[in-house]
C-alpha cells in the first residue's frame, strides 16, 4: 500500500512537471518555425543570404559628414537604433525584391521611422540606393559612388545637407552581387507632436557598380 501511494505520488508530480513545461516547448516549436520578417527592424543576424555591409556603411556616415562640415553643418551624431531600421528596410528591399520609399503593404517611409524609432523627432528623411555588381574588394569605391550619386541628386543633397537633422543611421545590405542602401535622417524633438512631423525622401536608380 505505501509502495502504491509513493507510485501515485511520483505520477502526480510528473503530470504536474508536464503540464508546466509542455506548454512551454510548444511556445518554444512555434517560435522556432516562425520565418524573420526583413521589414520588422531587429538587432542580429540578416536575413538568409544578405549580409551587412559595415564598412560601407561606417565610410558613407564618415563622406556624408565630411560634405557637411565642408559646408560649415553640424555633422550627424551615428545611431545606432537608426542603423537597425536602416539595416531592416534594406534587407526588406532586397528580400521582397522592390525599390521604393513605400512599403509593398502600403507603409510609407515616414510611417516606418516614427513607427521604428523609439525618440521624438520633429523632421525625417530617407535617401535609398540601389546597384548590381557589388564586389567586396572595392569597397571605397563604392562608397563613394554612394555618395557621389546622392549629391549629385537635388533630393538626396537636401537630406545630407539639412541643417534641421541631427542623428543618422546608415544600412546598407547585400545579398551576392545586389545592394541596397538605405539613410534614415531624424532630427530630434522634446517637445513637438507627430502631427508637427516633416517628411522629405529621396530615392535614386542608379548604375553597375564596377
Amino acid at each position: 500500500m505505501k509502495s502504491m501511494v509513493l507510485n501515485l505520488i511520483k505520477v502526480g508530480i510528473l503530470a504536474g512537471m508536464i503540464l508546466i513545461v509542455f506548454p512551454q516547448v510548444m511556445f518554444l516549436l512555434q517560435q522556432g518555425f516562425t520565418p524573420p520578417a526583413a521589414h520588422h527592424p531587429k538587432k542580429g543576424l540578416p536575413p538568409p543570404g544578405v549580409q551587412y555591409l559595415e564598412k560601407i556603411e561606417d565610410l558613407v556616415l564618415d563622406l556624408t559628414n565630411q560634405a557637411r562640415q565642408a559646408r560649415g553643418l553640424a555633422p550627424l551624431l551615428k545611431d545606432e537604433e537608426l542603423t537597425v531600421v536602416a539595416r531592416a528596410f534594406s534587407d526588406d528591399m532586397l528580400v521582397r525584391r522592390f525599390f521604393d520609399h513605400t512599403s509593398p503593404d502600403g507603409v510609407s517611409f515616414d510611417d516606418r521611422i516614427t513607427d521604428q524609432y523609439p525618440h521624438r523627432v520633429r523632421v525625417v528623411g530617407e535617401n535609398i540606393w540601389y546597384g548590381n555588381g557589388y564586389n567586396p574588394n572595392k569597397i571605397h569605391q563604392v562608397a563613394k559612388e554612394i555618395m557621389a550619386d546622392w549629391l549629385s541628386s537635388p533630393d538626396h543633397r537636401k537630406n545630407l545637407l539639412d541643417p534641421d537633422f541631427t542623428h543618422l543611421g546608415v544600412g546598407i545590405s547585400a545579398c551576392q552581387q545586389m545592394i541596397r542602401a538605405t539613410q534614415e535622417f531624424v532630427g530630434r524633438s522634446k517637445g513637438l507632436s507627430c502631427a508637427a512631423i516633416k517628411c522629405r525622401a529621396g530615392t535614386a536608380r542608379h548604375k553597375l557598380i564596377v
